[in-house]
């Protein structure tokens, strides 16, 4: 299976049962946080190797790592979760004008709501990877291009529903805010894209992996035989 492939029906499905089963830890992410946690990885300002996000997407801990019960059940869901991530990669590349974040909905009185929150606390999730690098989004004029960030961190945050809890008219604001996350994506997007582009496309975070070392993505094997394997022996 090629790694630029977009998942299948089946594969999206078989991806969220697994996020959500005993068979992984109790913190995992679900699909919706994995979408936002990708979406942020893939227009931040720099990029971050796996093995730095693939731990915080499956919510491992020292009390609570992730156990794979066999090397090829892993490989397998490794190459679905990469092709994911290369998808979302693909979807905001310079040039695409729309985005659409996978979140959940719930009927309410023959309405549907979306909701939100899972996603923006993906998004957080990934600016808390690099918040050295994403601070001066964060620190932004609230009224500028910090007002980028509005959705991720009410809904994404501990301070954000707070403040939520505190200022009914932003709760009665939530279809308003839900509709502005796929502008918001653009938009953070584009304000990174020169930062980007001056680090020469890509801003390497961690050493180059040579192809006989171990690979970063935590399977034990080398990086030819795992991430760094061709395409068709890949995904």
């Amino acid at each position: 299976m090629f790694p630029d492939q977009p998942l299948t029906e089946d594969e999206l499905n078989e991806l969220d049962d697994f996020l959500m089963s005993d068979a992984t830890p109790e913190e995992c992410m679900d699909i919706s946080m994995m979408d936002g946690f990708f979406t942020a990885l893939a227009i931040g300002p720099g990029t971050l190797m796996p093995s730095r996000w693939l731990p915080v997407l499956w919510g491992e801990t020292e009390a609570d790592p992730m156990v794979w019960d066999s090397a090829e059940r892993m490989q397998h869901l490794l190459g679905i979760v990469m092709r994911y991530y290369n998808d979302r990669i693909q979807d905001l590349q310079e040039g695409i004008d729309e985005y659409d974040p996978l979140i959940y909905t719930r009927e309410h009185e023959g309405r549907t709501i979306p909701i939100i929150d899972e996603w923006c606390m993906g998004f957080v999730r990934a600016i808390q990877l690099d918040p050295e690098g994403w601070q001066p989004l964060v620190e932004g004029d609230p009224e500028a291009e910090g007002a980028l960030l509005s959705p991720m961190l009410l809904y994404g945050t501990e301070e954000g529903w707070e403040e939520l809890k505190r200022n009914e008219d932003l709760a009665d604001k939530h279809q308003d805010f839900a509709d502005a996350i796929g502008a918001c994506v653009i938009g953070i997007r584009d304000y990174w894209l020169p930062h980007r582009k001056a680090a020469s496309t890509f801003r390497r975070t961690e050493a180059k992996v040579g192809r006989n070392d171990p690979c970063p993505c935590g399977s034990g094997k080398k990086y030819k035989k795992c991430c760094g394997a061709t395409p068709e022996t890949l995904h």
